[in-house]
């Protein structure tokens, strides 16, 4: 799995997971959204509006997902929007 974020401020490194890992909700918020996601949300994006947009792979439509941006980003487009 490879993660890649595009912003108005500019682009990510490319991220990749362990070889062989498969895209699972429950990889795609441990490896990407905690530890890629939240800290460019609590660093790069700090008193910004900005708003996360994912696509909708199973991964990222996923209730666990959802409820992990919920609690944790100020603003997303949500599975069902």
């Amino acid at each position: 799995m490879v993660w890649w974020g595009v912003s108005y401020e500019g682009v990510t490194q490319l991220h990749f997971c362990e070889q062989g890992v498969k895209s699972r909700a429950v990889n795609y918020q441990n490896d990407i959204l905690e530890k890629v996601v939240k800290p460019l949300s609590d660093t790069l994006f700090v008193g910004k509006n900005w708003t996360f947009q994912q696509d909708s792979a199973p991964a990222h439509k996923a209730k666990t997902t959802q409820r992990w941006l919920e609690v944790n980003l100020p603003e997303f487009i949500a599975a069902q929007d």
